[in-house]
């Protein structure tokens, strides 16, 4: 019985192949745009989660205390947490390490070449803790931050920027018009959460930064402090130990407010998730609007199809027809056309999708979403835009439909 149905449902929207079309194509550029806009987002999600990966999901960042006047949180204070500071939180229990952070923004200059770059003085453990990796060369020590030490290890665009085809370990690089030697380059990690270069980077001890490049009266303090616990599982009672040594070190009375604050890199994920997730709800919420109006547009097809072949459905009831037969019948039409048209929309949603991820430079995702998608589309908008032709059908008297001229 099925497969009549079906059969019959092909032969009447293949009778009329352009306004069967042109009906499809709401459905088509519904569902391309619903699985574009899916897709779209979970690259997103996918960018977000490898940024942070990148960074190290068990780090917790230490940096300057929110001003709150008039109960409105206005900005950043002060840095309050020193290089000692940062020394001794490195002796917490399931701290495997601890840096820091101190910045500027110069341009570097190496024979005729010159590139704005994004400065960071710190001391060795910065790599451990935001997950970078020597490519060439080595990492300045410790003894090199004590003795402030104009030795710099640089990024990849920096490299390549500058340098091209030479190798440049060993080489000196002029920042703010003072020479550095250049001790290791590091391995390329690519774009940032928000569309930063992380490899546009000089790494330098933070005493060379604050005696050659960046002055300071509170030479002692930095910008922003790192602690990364062993586990992920460990960083809440990190985070209160950090915050106890801290308060203690600071000397913070009870009930005084702490002169810093701590965040965890998981909550700080999840955060920027949450707000991905939204936004590709939105977004896909917005490109569904085409839906509804494919479906209308079945709808109104189905309801002149009925008009069109009243004789046919009364020749039908007259010969013994059962109403759930003329209602499956136009039900299987409506499906039939929102099936054709969901899946011709999926996969041109799919190519579009992958070939905008290629000019992007985003990696895009196939998703099994975009199948569920487009069968629910199908199922859903074919019931819903044909129930309402297939019960008028239904309901026809065969003797006024075997008079309808």
């Amino acid at each position: 019985m099925l497969r009549a149905i079906l059969k019959e449902a092909w032969i009447s929207i293949a009778s009329y192949k352009l306004r069967t079309f042109l009906t499809m194509l709401g459905i088509m550029i519904g569902v391309a745009a619903v699985v574009m806009m899916v897709s779209a987002g979970q690259a997103v999600q996918n960018r977000i989660t490898q940024t942070f990966a990148s960074m190290g999901s068990n780090l917790i960042l230490i940096g300057p205390a929110e001003l709150v006047s008039g109960g409105v949180r206005g900005g950043r204070g002060k840095p309050s947490v020193t290089v000692a500071d940062v020394a001794a939180l490195k002796t917490l229990k399931d701290v495997e390490t601890s840096s820091y952070n101190m910045g500027a923004a110069v341009q570097a200059v190496y024979g005729s070449s010159n590139y704005g770059v994004s400065v960071r003085g710190t001391n060795p453990d910065f790599l451990n803790v935001n997950n970078w990796e020597i490519d060439d060369g080595i990492m300045f020590t410790d003894k090199d931050v004590k003795a402030a030490k104009p030795y710099v290890v640089i990024g990849q665009t920096i490299v390549d920027e500058l340098f091209g085809l030479q190798n440049p370990i060993g080489k000196t690089l002029r920042l703010k018009g003072k020479p550095f030697t250049v001790i290791g380059t590091l391995k390329a990690k690519g774009d940032g959460l928000m569309g930063d270069d992380q490899d546009n980077i000089v790494i330098m001890p933070s005493t060379t930064l604050r005696q050659r490049l960046e002055g300071s009266d509170r030479p002692e303090f930095v910008n922003i402090a790192f602690v990364k616990a062993t586990s992920e599982d460990k960083m809440e009672s990190v985070a209160k130990r950090v915050e106890y040594m801290l308060r203690t070190r600071h000397r913070l009375k009870d009930g005084v407010k702490n002169d810093f604050t701590v965040r965890l890199m998981t909550e700080m994920v999840e955060k920027v998730r949450s707000v991905g997730f939204i936004l590709s709800a939105l977004l896909a919420a917005i490109a569904s609007i085409s839906l509804i109006v494919g479906s209308i547009g079945i709808m109104n097809m189905m309801l002149v199809s009925v008009t069109e072949r009243t004789r046919e459905i009364g020749t039908r009831k007259a010969l013994g027809a059962p109403n759930s037969w003329i209602m499956a019948q136009f039900l299987a039409e409506s499906i039939l056309i929102s099936f054709i048209g969901s899946f011709i929309g999926m996969v041109f949603g799919v190519v579009f999708s992958q070939i905008g991820g290629y000019i992007m430079n985003y990696d895009v995702p196939i998703s099994i979403w975009s199948v569920i998608v487009s069968v629910t589309v199908a199922v859903v908008v074919g019931i819903v835009s044909g129930l309402m032709p297939a019960l008028k059908a239904m309901r026809l008297n065969p003797i006024d439909a075997l008079r309808y001229q």
